[in-house]
């Protein structure tokens, strides 16, 4: 029976005696019962177990948390990363209109 889901379109049952399949049948309806109130409920053999709620539901909701309503410390404002990109076509123009004309050597006053 463990490896029951690995066979797949096979339909796999455990064999019971009749005694217990009959057993079986009328603990079915009491395991719907006892389902329906929130108990967590399974047919063992021929004996039906309950234990208290739903295992595990509770545990792994975690609290809410409350947060805080007034801000003691503001936060820092948040540059975007645009504000401080160069545009690089403002760059080039820049660079091209100053490179001879500052630097060339004045021949006429010679």
């Amino acid at each position: 029976m463990p490896n029951k889901k690995k066979l797949k379109n096979v339909y796999v049952s455990e064999d019971y005696p009749k005694e217990i399949l009959d057993t079986r049948k009328k603990l079915q309806v009491k395991l719907e019962e006892q389902r329906k109130k929130g108990n967590y409920a399974f047919i063992n053999y021929d004996k039906l177990i309950v234990k208290q709620g739903k295992p595990g539901n509770e545990k792994r909701k975690r609290e809410p948390s409350s947060s805080p309503t007034k801000k003691e410390h503001p936060r820092k404002q948040q540059f975007s990363a645009k504000a401080y990109r160069l545009n690089a076509f403002d760059v080039m123009r820049n660079r091209s209109n100053s490179l001879p004309s500052a630097n060339l050597p004045n021949d006429q006053n010679a």
